[in-house]
């Protein structure tokens, strides 16, 4: 009986060291959200294992303090970047992900989350565990036990169509939400996205969507997992910075043009 104690304590000790080796890398594509990064910040201060986290600023050429983020010191590494003009979301996320592929190990996570406070901080040690066993973890809004708050009446309708349409377009295991920016990767499938240079040029708050669609068709045998969250829009100061009718034609565009999706996948292999 000792024995067997013995062994699913060194191993479940393993388990916690391969997870503590890895560098975290959070992204987050900001464009005026000065007031919800600070308030971001201190939520990820309060994390365990604050010394592996690394904290990836994008700002997309913001007219607010957005700025004012690198004069303090934190708790964890810290990088600012800034765009020359605003070029939206998709090309500020390339930003951030071509500066982690850099500097990163092939070991370590990547985490993307939006910059309004609408996304709970405190989920990520959760989900950084459940990535140990896949190669994405999403947090969904479309599993049992998420909680959606704030969000208007046309909005949840056009998410709830939107999760429709792709599930019945590009069904796959575990897969609910293909359009929530929260999301944990392992570098090496950002690595593989990258090499492609023209993936984000043209592409907007779909990009979220694009991405996962290239994945489940360069790996077949990829394994993603979903868990459960509160999304808080309530908690966000401003207002959203999506423009709406263009992000509908993108993603209609994206979910009726899976020939062109498919042959993206088949280029970069």
């Amino acid at each position: 009986m000792f024995c067997k104690i013995n062994f699913y304590l060194d191993y479940t000790k393993r388990i916690i060291s391969k997870i503590i080796k890895k560098m975290i890398y959070i992204l987050l594509p900001a464009y005026n959200e000065a007031k919800n990064l600070v308030k971001i910040f201190k939520k990820i201060e309060k994390l365990s294992n604050i010394k592996k986290i690394t904290v990836i600023i994008v700002d997309d050429y913001s007219s607010d303090n957005t700025s004012a983020l690198i004069k303090k010191k934190y708790k964890f590494k810290f990088y600012y970047l800034k765009h020359k003009k605003n070029k939206g979301l998709s090309l500020t996320l390339e930003t951030g992900f071509r500066k982690i592929i850099k500097i990163c190990n092939k070991e370590d996570l990547i985490i993307t989350l939006d910059s309004d406070n609408t996304h709970p901080i405190s989920i990520i040690p959760k989900m950084v565990k459940k990535i140990n066993n896949n190669d994405i973890v999403i947090a969904s809004r479309f599993v049992k036990g998420s909680i959606v708050n704030g969000v208007s009446i046309h909005r949840e309708f056009l998410s709830y169509g939107a999760k429709f349409l792709f599930k019945l377009i590009y069904p796959y295991t575990n897969l609910n939400d293909y359009t929530c920016n929260y999301r944990i990767y392992k570098s090496a499938l950002i690595k593989e996205i990258c090499k492609n240079k023209k993936f984000f040029t043209n592409e907007e708050f779909n990009i979220a969507a694009k991405i996962l669609i290239f994945l489940i068709n360069r790996f077949k045998s990829l394994k993603l997992s979903e868990i459960p969250f509160k999304l808080s829009y309530d908690y966000k100061i401003g207002e959203s910075k999506m423009k709406l009718i263009k992000t509908i034609i993108l993603t209609l565009k994206l979910i009726f043009n899976k020939s062109s999706n498919y042959i993206i996948s088949e280029k970069t292999r």
